[in-house]
């Protein structure tokens, strides 16, 4: 009989490493219960204080964006906190003011004391949001970045989704979130918080040694297609500690086409109106969250493969497609055709721009980078409701949503100038 051989089978120059690792697992739930909580509250707070505290749609619309200013500040002094404080002991301050957070909602005895927790409530959201997708990528194996960050960004949509769909569906069936019916909601909200904070106990948020190099044989087989971080020992400007300076080039775009996703939220309702489509047209939402769910089953892999202009260049068109068959929408099923495309457009220009931000730096530096980049998501989200409405009042509302489409249009050789172009070098060397 032969004598089994001592030395191990060497692995195949094919086998690719894990992706869903413990710790990635439970990131990817932190981060649906901060989503959750975040979106749950904003679909109801307008209301509940328009009734609580009998003030007007603008006190109520001021109490639900103080939150996205908090939002702001953290996001720009995640870096010197985390540097100061620590991710973990970060992240657990964060979930618990998540926790605390609604049941002072329901306790604030004035607007002025509701606008003050709404505030503080952002400013753990940014920066628990920003350890949280460092955790994340830290756990991802190299050459796997892209699907994971992919994965990792459709547990940000699954909470984007449900929170408000939860919401307002309690709001309508239990008068939740007018006056004293709030109860329900902010139990709830702390609730799902809670799991989060007992879930981030478990996390771990440190950086992940560098995986060993792949074999001789891999590497001939295999070359990669991710692009080459910022070195780690790069002099870094002062304002690095704020904004990741390997983000800021993506993150300012996404603030540009940020404003075309701000527009759909804030207007589509109008346009649904105005043409009779009804409550159907709440269908789009669904239809957009679903699409991007099944997209990124596939765009993570195809970025490992062939790097991210891949995804990003076509997602530009597709976007402006979408807007423009929602400007021409005259039926609903053109509206739903047009969530498609959205949802093939914006939703994957979230995910592939999240992947460049936390693949151009360096490893330990993932978490500033997905701060810098939802930075830039947030500035577009912010102003595009601003610079929408304006719009409106010059073109109507489907006069607007043409402008979107040509803008996003227009953003395609920007892009290309400001990242997309170095990408591209990087794929062909």
């Amino acid at each position: 009989m032969p004598v089994p051989s001592r030395h191990p089978v060497p692995a195949r120059p094919d086998a690719r490493p894990a992706l869903w690792s413990r710790g990635f697992v439970l990131a990817c739930l932190a981060n649906i219960m901060m989503f959750f909580n975040v979106h749950f509250l904003l679909s109801t707070v307008a209301g509940y204080t328009v009734a609580r505290f009998a003030v007007g749609d603008a006190v109520g619309g001021a109490v639900a964006a103080v939150f996205i200013l908090g939002t702001l500040v953290s996001r720009v002094l995640a870096g010197p906190l985390i540097e100061r404080f620590g991710s973990r002991p970060l992240l657990l301050i964060g979930f618990a003011a998540f926790v605390a957070a609604p049941l002072l909602y329901w306790a604030s005895g004035s607007v002025w004391a509701l606008l003050g927790v709404r505030a503080v409530h952002g400013l753990a959201f940014g920066v628990s949001s920003s350890v949280i997708a460092g955790a994340a990528v830290n756990r991802l194996p190299a050459s796997r970045l892209s699907e994971g960050t992919s994965h990792y960004s459709s547990s940000t949509l699954i909470g984007v989704a449900a929170g408000p769909m939860i919401g307002l569906a309690l709001a309508g069936s239990a008068g939740a979130g007018v006056g004293g019916g709030f109860g329900p909601v902010a139990v709830i909200a702390s609730a799902v918080s809670l799991a989060g904070l007992v879930t981030a106990w478990f996390m771990d948020v440190r950086p992940h040694p560098a995986a060993p190099a792949a074999s001789a044989t891999a590497a001939v087989t295999a070359p990669t297609t991710e692009p080459t971080p910022v070195p780690e020992d790069a002099p870094r400007p002062g304002w690095a500690r704020f904004v990741e300076p390997g983000a800021a080039a993506t993150a300012a775009v996404a603030a540009l086409y940020s404003l075309g996703y701000a527009g759909v939220v804030a207007f589509l309702a109008t346009l649904a109106a105005e043409r009779g489509f009804g409550a159907v047209a709440s269908l789009f939402f669904a239809v957009y969250a679903a699409t991007v769910l099944v997209s990124r089953l596939f765009t993570g892999r195809l970025m490992d493969r062939r790097g991210a202009n891949v995804v990003m260049l076509p997602a530009f068109l597709l976007f402006a497609a979408g807007l423009a068959a929602i400007a021409a929408a005259d039926q609903v099923w053109v509206l739903l055709v047009a969530a498609v495309l959205v949802g093939l457009g914006y939703g994957q220009l979230l995910s592939a721009g999240q992947v460049i931000c936390v693949t151009r730096v360096p490893r330990q530096k993932a978490g500033m980078g997905a701060s810098t980049y939802f930075l830039g998501i947030d500035v577009g989200m912010g102003l595009g409701p601003l610079l929408a409405g304006a719009f409106v009042q010059w073109w109507g509302t489907a006069g607007m949503f043409w402008v979107l489409a040509g803008f996003i249009l227009v953003l395609v050789p920007v892009y290309w100038l400001a990242q997309g172009r170095a990408l591209h070098a990087e794929v062909r060397s």
